[in-house]
């Protein structure tokens, strides 16, 4: 019986409905009819609440009075009991915005809402329900959907914070994966409004939102846009994504989890600059040399992050080389990044995870150290040096791989061709020779090696007299007192008298040399009359053991006396008074 009276009422509506369809738009029987929908809306026959979605629109522009009970009634069939009723409901919502514009941003935040439907087939009739709104609308249904990423600026409660969290990630997907063909239509050529809409959007959501939240976004949505080859906001997202890294590295905590989340946030930001060159590396560059180049921070994680880390910081400098950067900014940071490379070479080292990507890393630091020694002449500190070395000690025991086999020819390159400073050989100067006989070695310096055996004394050489032994003082006294002799090499004997100098005074003449007999005479001359035992000892001196220096700024081969060079100040020229009074006697 309800059955035939539903049938019976759908058959009169449906007349209504098709007569006021031909009608104007003004005629009375155009309103009769839409009022009659809309209270179909709220009846309790599916069939008739079916009926009434699938015509709404038909009169909806016509009468402005009666747009907002015709919204709402729509809005009730899509949160009907049944399920066919409410998908009827979700078709009408479309074909309301068909017709009136104006309605699109509303209906749409309608549709996201319902993308939280537990029933897939309810779920599907939804998504094409919003890329028919995209295609009426992209600037406006693409900023609906990013006001359900971006985070509010309030705190809500919790309930309403896990509903907004699971609604993020359902309009997440939508955007990556059913949504991603009509977007990348709409951004393409890049500069649309869309784009700069969603672009915007979501660059301000990566700052308020977690790592895989931002994972989608950067990976599955914005590297994907067109614009991301041109004209793309790199920068933009690489500085959101670095502020965070920042924030986490600034703290004193060596909290795994945090550090855990910053390495993320750095993943990040090296494929969206070195992988996608979405934005020029340069400046993720500055932000590893600036941050991550200081051995405490590196520390912080464990040692496999330290490579992966130090991996990028190397990546990011060989992508900096090869984009378009002024030679200039290249070479500063490259210097920076040397500057820092025996940091980076210790802690691989210490890391102890001696595989593919730690010889990797190596290969490509001495690379850099190597560009710059050539195009800078630059000479590479003692202390580079060092940490580099350090790895002959593992690779001369080890089954290298191809990276780590280069990596011991170029550490023996570098180092060969720079020798530590504590090991720098001093260069011997050549011995200068004067009237052929080289000078005394002094007794500061190492004994020069024999290169050949001394010359054997003569008869005549030898001297007449036995030496005899004096003690300390006699040797001091000596120093002014005994004939000059000429300087001895290092090599010769030190009781073989040297061939004698001949003397010459002031005036450029030849001072005779008082004979043997002479000096006996003198000798004894002296000891009879009474002279001092010091004047006495002066002349027993033999020549072997002159001390005197015949040129002053030559060392004495037993050092410098104070006793012997203040005799020799009181004295004066004592071989002058000497021959002196020998010619007055």
């Amino acid at each position: 019986m309800a059955s035939s009276g539903t049938h019976k009422q759908l058959k009169r509506v449906n007349a209504l409905v098709e007569r006021a369809a031909r009608e104007p738009s003004t005629a009375s029987v155009r309103r009769e009819a839409f009022q009659e929908l809309i209270e179909l809306a709220h009846s309790s026959q599916p069939s008739l609440k079916s009926y009434a979605a699938g015509h709404i629109h038909v009169f909806f522009n016509d009468f402005p009075d009666l747009e907002e009970d015709a919204i709402n009634a729509v809005y009730d069939l899509c949160e009907d009991q049944d399920s066919k009723v409410r998908m009827e409901g979700y078709h009408a919502v479309t074909k309301v915005s068909s017709v009136q514009h104006k309605w699109v941003k509303r209906n749409a935040d309608v549709l996201v809402q319902l993308l939280q439907s537990d029933e897939p087939e309810e779920v599907a009739v939804v998504k094409a329900a919003l890329l028919e709104h995209l295609d009426m609308d992209p600037p406006i249904t693409l900023g609906v959907l990013c006001d359900q990423i971006v985070p509010p600026g309030e705190n809500p409660d919790d309930d309403e914070r896990q509903t907004r969290e699971r609604l993020r990630s359902l309009v997440l997907s939508f955007l990556a994966t059913d949504a991603m063909s009509a977007i990348q239509k709409y951004t393409d050529p890049p500069g649309s409004e869309a784009e700069h809409i969603l672009v915007a959007q979501l660059i301000l959501a990566i700052s308020r939102l977690n790592t895989d939240d931002v994972d989608v976004i950067v990976k599955d949505i914005l590297l994907r846009l067109p614009c991301s080859r041109d004209s793309f906001r790199g920068d933009e997202l690489l500085q959101v994504i670095l502020n965070k890294v920042a924030t986490l590295l600034q703290t004193r905590s060596n909290d795994p989890a945090q550090l855990k989340v910053a390495l993320h946030y750095l993943s990040v930001a090296q494929m969206t600059t070195v992988d996608f060159h979405a934005t020029p590396a340069i400046k993720l560059l500055q932000f590893y040399i600036s941050s991550l180049t200081r051995k405490l921070v590196l520390q912080k994680f464990p040692p496999e992050d330290r490579i992966q880390l130090i991996s990028w910081i190397v990546d990011a400098l060989f992508t900096s080389e090869r984009e378009s950067a002024t030679h200039a900014q290249i070479a500063q940071l490259r210097r920076q990044v040397i500057d820092a490379s025996s940091i980076l070479l210790e802690v691989l080292f210490d890391s102890k995870l001696y595989k593919d990507d730690l010889w990797r890393s190596v290969k490509r630091i001495l690379h850099t150290i190597k560009t710059r020694k050539e195009l800078e002449n630059w000479t590479l500190p003692p202390y580079l040096i060092a940490s580099m070395s350090k790895f002959l000690q593992v690779l001369s025991g080890v089954q290298t791989q191809e990276d780590a086999s280069e990596v011991q020819g170029l550490i023996r390159l570098l180092a060969g061709e720079q020798p530590s400073s504590s090991k720098v050989p001093i260069q011997e100067a050549s011995p200068i020779v004067k009237n052929g006989i080289p000078p005394e070695w002094p007794a500061h310096l190492p004994p020069r090696p024999v290169t050949s055996p001394p010359p054997m004394p003569t008869k005549l050489d030898l001297p007449l007299w036995p030496a005899p032994i004096r003690d300390n003082a006699s040797r001091h006294h000596h120093v002014a007192s005994a004939p000059t002799s000429p300087k001895r090499t290092g090599s010769a004997p030190e009781d073989v008298p040297q061939p004698k100098r001949v003397k010459m005074n002031p005036g450029g003449q030849d001072i005779p040399t008082p004979s043997l007999l002479s000096r006996i005479a003198a000798a004894g001359d002296a000891s009879s009359s009474g002279q001092s035992d010091r004047s006495g000892k002066r002349r027993k001196k033999r020549p072997g053991k002159d001390l005197s220096s015949p040129e002053p700024d030559r060392h004495p081969s037993t050092g410098y006396s104070i006793k012997g060079a203040a005799s020799a100040q009181r004295n004066g020229n004592v071989l002058l008074n000497r021959m002196g009074r020998e010619d007055s006697g």
